[in-house]
């Protein structure tokens, strides 16, 4: 060694340079020897943009699409411009001091013949004709029975005709689409099947949406209230449109109903429009389609048949915002008031469950955290209760006729305390369910089987025993699961699907109609719930990020401008989600907004890399089979955010295995590799304020005589060292005989 030192020494300063060059191509072949952490392109890669200023007022726009196909219309009757006239454009609402705009756009088309050859062809498939198929009204006797509530009636006679299947052409359409689905709105289907019909209406045909109960299985066969008795039974639904399974709406107006004429005599109304009483063909029999008037009020008629489905389903105007919470609380108590005639608490076990109240809900709203509990009780062990329900009930006769409004605000005043936080500033929701035989709620004048309040966080339900069961009074009819998810929709923000003089929307899939009984959500409930949920996420986000970029100092870290960054990408990903209506896919891309902005937040304040203490893998000797890596990390201010297993295989390939925080350490499995001689394993860990550590050691495992290699960097340098000498002589030596040293 002394001899090459002193050698090396003799070199003119003419060969220097020479020298040097060579040096330089060892250090590098060093270099491209020892391999070196790869540096995550997020790091070196991001433009580092200047900073916005924030924004006056955060306006978020969601651009809706309805999409209306026209299926067997003679398009020379067709009025665009009428038929899309007075439909809902836009709708905002406000968020703290944000503003929400949902824009509408229409776009209209026709299907061509051959598609309206093949639907008509599902139809026939999937119908049933026959005398006793459906339901007709008489209107006569509905009006004597409002008239004398005391006296039932028989409304309902059957009819002839053509049931379809409502879910063999919901699922036809959604599998066949005419045109390609918007990614945020709907596909608006609107039928003309007039064809079935006759003439003089002798027959008519419509849809069967399966109307059933779900705490029994048993098909729906009974209408409302008063009407529900043994007068009345073997009622048909039929329906002129349906919807609510996919992002999808289907209209027949030339389809028979009975709804509408219902709702015309028994609600409060303050108009008569054509379509509540006159199908299509009639409204087409009583008009010149060959002149423009004509024209003008037959598509006037299709626009308003259409605009209740669209304004209360599609766009609905009439819902609140869905409370922005991460946690909600049900506490439904089922009180059993015939304990002692013989009704025992256990044979009503079967009207609700929490499971399927839990199912629906989460459904519903799945990003919050749902708890949900169902008692039911004998309400003779509960004192205070049955003096309360007492204080507001009656004895006419056998029947008990309840005071719906007084005892509503009594149970929240005097009761709802001890059972839920009423201040949370979670949802907490109180249910009361009171069973007992011959019983009649009113309230408003009317009867009614309940009240919900969005502003209460409450629901209460009065249902006589008898409507539980078939008129046997054994075999289980009706439930009560369906009018909780109803009553717990309003105090979750849902209004119905219908209004005063407004009744098409109830023909619809989802629990907040009065027609027909789906206990489950409808598309457009969770899509009004799940999105206005995501849009408030979205102003909190633009708010905080407004906020963080006030607080950046003149010259911001480049980490900072990273995490900004990584914060707007992130946003436009969730618009991009948002507009294909992946609620989910949204709320998770949210989440991945909100760790931006930690890590915005914490590199204005943290420096300081977190600190790899130790790491390892198990087992520590292998024959190269699946193993895990593990690693202890610490950091004292803003936290670890992620940890990650680097892997070169055969100096070329690098691999990336995140790491999973167990409570005490990081690790990763790391799988089988084939065809490889060599690889290396390093530790890379980030803090929320993007200061980066690396692991001091790096481990080269390979197979050379069956031994497995341990390099670290003191290795490598001596290594390193002693390779540079050696080469520089071999050089030298080179040069020397060259020169005739």
């Amino acid at each position: 060694m002394f001899r090459i030192t002193l050698t090396v020494l003799l070199i003119s300063v003419e060969s220097l340079s020479c020298i040097m060059r060579a040096a330089m191509l060892v250090i590098l072949c060093i270099l491209l020897f020892v391999p070196t952490p790869v540096i995550r392109p997020d790091d070196r890669s991001m433009t580092t943009p200047a900073s916005l200023f924030a924004q006056e007022e955060i306006e978020i726009v969601r651009n809706w699409t309805i999409r209306i196909v026209l299926v067997n219309y003679d398009l020379d009757v067709i009025d665009e411009a009428v038929l899309l006239d007075h439909l809902p454009t836009q709708r905002t609402y406000d968020v703290d001091d944000a503003l929400v705009t949902y824009n509408v756009d229409y776009e209209v088309s026709h299907a061509d013949e051959a598609y309206v050859d093949n639907l008509r062809s599902l139809m026939l498939a999937n119908s049933v004709n026959g005398s006793d198929t459906g339901t007709s009204l008489n209107e006569t006797a509905l009006e004597y029975q409002i008239a004398h509530e005391d006296e039932p009636q028989t409304i309902f006679y059957p009819r002839a005709g053509m049931s379809i299947d409502g879910y063999a052409v919901e699922d036809w359409l959604h599998e066949n689409p005419a045109v390609e689905p918007p990614g945020l709105g709907y596909v608006f289907y609107l039928l003309n099947f007039s064809e079935f019909d006759s003439p003089s209406h002798e027959l008519e045909h419509w849809y069967d949406y399966h109307a059933m109960d779900s705490d029994t299985s048993e098909t729906q066969d009974w209408f409302r209230l008063e009407w529900d008795n043994e007068l009345n039974e073997d009622v048909h639904f039929m329906y002129p449109g349906f919807g609510g399974r996919y992002n999808i709406y289907v209209l027949d107006p030339s389809a028979d109903q009975w709804y509408l004429q219902w709702a015309r005599l028994w609600w409060p109304n303050t108009g008569d429009p054509t379509h509540w009483t006159n199908d299509l063909e009639d409204v087409a029999d009583s008009l010149n389609l060959g002149t423009p008037l004509g024209q003008e009020l037959f598509n006037t008629y299709l626009q308003e048949y259409m605009y209740d489905p669209i304004a209360y389903l599609c766009v609905p105007f009439q819902h609140y915002l869905t409370p922005y919470v991460t946690q909600a609380k049900v506490r439904v108590l089922v009180f059993c008031m015939d304990v002692q005639d013989g009704v025992s608490v256990d044979s009503l076990r079967w009207v609700t469950n929490a499971e399927m109240q839990t199912a629906h809900l989460e459904e519903l709203l799945p990003f919050i955290s749902w708890d949900i509990e169902v008692d039911f009780l004998d309400i003779n062990n509960y004192a205070s209760w049955n003096n309360l329900f007492w204080d507001y009930a009656v004895l006419d006769g056998n029947t008990t006729l309840v005071d719906g409004g007084g005892l509503f605000y009594a149970i929240s005043d005097q009761m709802r305390p001890q059972y839920i936080d009423v201040d949370s500033p979670n949802v907490e929701l109180f249910g009361v369910i009171f069973i007992k035989k011959e019983m009649l709620m009113h309230v408003y004048g009317k009867t009614y089987t309940g009240l919900g309040s969005s502003g209460l966080g409450q629901t209460v339900i009065w249902k006589s025993w008898e409507r539980y069961y078939r008129s046997d009074e054994v075999t289980p009819k009706s439930g009560i699961s369906h009018i909780q998810l109803h009553e717990t929709g309003h105090a979750l923000g849902l209004l119905h699907t219908w209004s005063y003089d407004h009744y098409v929307g109830d023909f619809s899939y989802g629990p907040m109609g009065y027609y027909g009984m789906h206990n489950g959500t409808a598309t457009f409930d969770r899509n009004w719930v799940q999105g206005t949920y995501l849009d408030q996420m979205e102003v909190e986000a633009r708010e905080e990020l407004d906020l963080r970029r006030s607080q950046m100092p003149a010259n911001p870290r480049p980490e900072t401008l990273i995490a900004e960054r990584g914060v707007l990408n992130a946003l436009e990903r969730v618009g991009a989600i948002y507009h294909q209506m992946d609620w989910q896919g949204c709320y998770e891309a949210f989440n991945e907004v909100q760790d931006w902005l930690k890590r915005m937040t914490f590199s204005m304040h943290d420096t300081v890399p977190p600190v790899i203490t130790d790491w390892g893998t198990v087992p520590t000797e292998f024959e190269f089979d699946t193993f895990t890596v593990w690693a202890q990390v610490t950091d004292d201010f803003a936290g670890v955010d992620n940890v990650t297993v680097h892997i070169v295989l055969n100096n070329s390939v690098e691999l990336e295995y995140p790491c999973v925080f167990d409570g005490s350490d990081w690790s990763a499995t790391v799988p089988d590799f084939d065809n490889y001689t060599s690889f290396v394993i390093w530790i890379e860990a980030y803090d929320w304020g993007l200061n980066r550590a690396l692991s001091q050691q790096r481990i080269l495992y390979g197979e050379s005589g069956g031994g497995l290699f341990l390099w670290d960097p003191i290795a490598v340098a001596v290594v390193g060292a002693i390779s540079t000498i050696a080469i520089v002589v071999v050089i030298w030596k080179l040069y020397a005989r060259r020169k005739g040293v």
